[in-house]
């Protein structure tokens, strides 16, 4: 009897313990000053997964669960356009003069539309399920697109054909981007691998495995020397993009990376979800915010492995898609708290 209650005080204090661990236990946070929040704006109705700035940093895009995609003024906050989606779009894009701005959608379409007018110009079909990521190439004269049908297709923008479609990976794509030079495409896919095609010859080069579970991220330096992946595995990986070895694992107090950015050459910002398992569990069912400040972002240091500083200012989980502006200066943050913020180097 006396052991019985023993096996139950264990379990009960055990139950304990993990609850405790998994909602109130606080993150260590990481002050400092090199990012400061300067603007928040509260634009759409449901989650943003995505935003990008404008070449000339003045325009944002940004799209997500809301029916309409947003172009709006990035100093005062004024939407210009209203671009409509019946199913909403979660990945958005830029192209590199700045006048064309493409859109993926839920219903598996790809939009091309004029910035100045808000016309919808081009659809590009040959995808059939939800577009997670859209990319222009650094020219403007390609763009690429993957999502939950498990490919990646590429078109020529000016005439709205297919170039290539890449079908080797298993499960969904969440990510494909160009590298600097645009000579290069990655995607990430939910089988946790990174592929890299030649885009000149349309041939895979390398699969690169590292991760555990899905790489939901990928970036590329502005010097094209460095591949930054991140994703549900927790942790942050840095490639060489000459071989494609691994030179860095970050592994912070996020509970999974939705989005990694570089700032410069040696530091990246990522950015996801605080909540542990009964948190997300809580959350999706009963709309559960949390106990803790939440860590919604962090900056890290590449070279030195180490944190620079936290982000706790989003009450919920950063979307799929930060953004840095072209001068470097200023960072954008989408979040399931329905805001973008505009964050300020120093």
């Amino acid at each position: 009897m006396r052991k019985r209650n023993i096996i139950l005080l264990l379990l009960v204090l055990g139950i304990i313990y993990f609850v405790y661990s998994q909602l109130f236990e606080q993150p260590k946070l990481m002050e400092g000053n090199y990012i400061t929040l300067k603007e928040s704006f509260s634009l759409h109705s449901g989650d943003v997964w995505e935003v990008k700035f404008a070449p000339n940093d003045t325009l944002m895009v940004s799209g997500g669960v809301d029916q309409n995609t947003k172009i709006w003024n990035r100093f005062t906050g004024e939407i210009l356009h209203d671009l409509p989606h019946e199913t909403g779009s979660p990945a958005v894009d830029f192209n590199p003069n700045g006048r064309l701005v493409a859109t993926g959608a839920y219903d598996g379409k790809v939009r091309l539309w004029d910035v100045n007018s808000g016309e919808l110009l081009k659809v590009l079909s040959g995808n059939e399920s939800t577009i997670w990521s859209v990319n222009f190439s650094p020219k403007g004269n390609l763009i690429a697109a993957g999502g939950d049908d498990d490919k990646v297709t590429i078109w020529n923008v000016h005439t709205g054909e297919i170039k290539f479609e890449f079908k080797e990976a298993s499960h969904n794509i969440w990510e494909v981007v160009f590298n600097p030079s645009g000579n290069y495409l990655a995607a990430s896919g939910s089988d946790n691998a990174i592929r890299i095609y030649d885009v000149k010859t349309g041939t895979l080069i390398k699969t690169i495995l590292g991760h555990s579970m899905v790489p939901l991220s990928l970036d590329f330096s502005p010097n094209g020397e460095l591949l930054a992946s991140a994703g549900d595995d927790k942790t942050i990986k840095i490639w060489d993009t000459i071989n494609w070895v691994l030179l860095h694992t970050l592994q912070g107090e996020n509970e999974a990376i939705h989005s990694v950015v570089f700032i410069g050459n040696n530091k990246v910002l990522a950015g996801g979800t605080d909540k542990k398992m009964l948190g997300e569990l809580l959350e999706y069912h009963f709309g559960f915010t949390g106990y803790t400040i939440p860590i919604a972002a962090t900056l890290w240091d590449i070279n030195n492995e180490t944190i620079l500083q936290t982000i706790t200012e989003h009450t919920d989980d950063i979307g799929l898609g930060i953004d840095i502006s072209s001068d470097g200066k200023f960072i954008a943050t989408p979040s399931k708290d329905k805001t973008v913020k505009i964050w300020k180097m120093n």
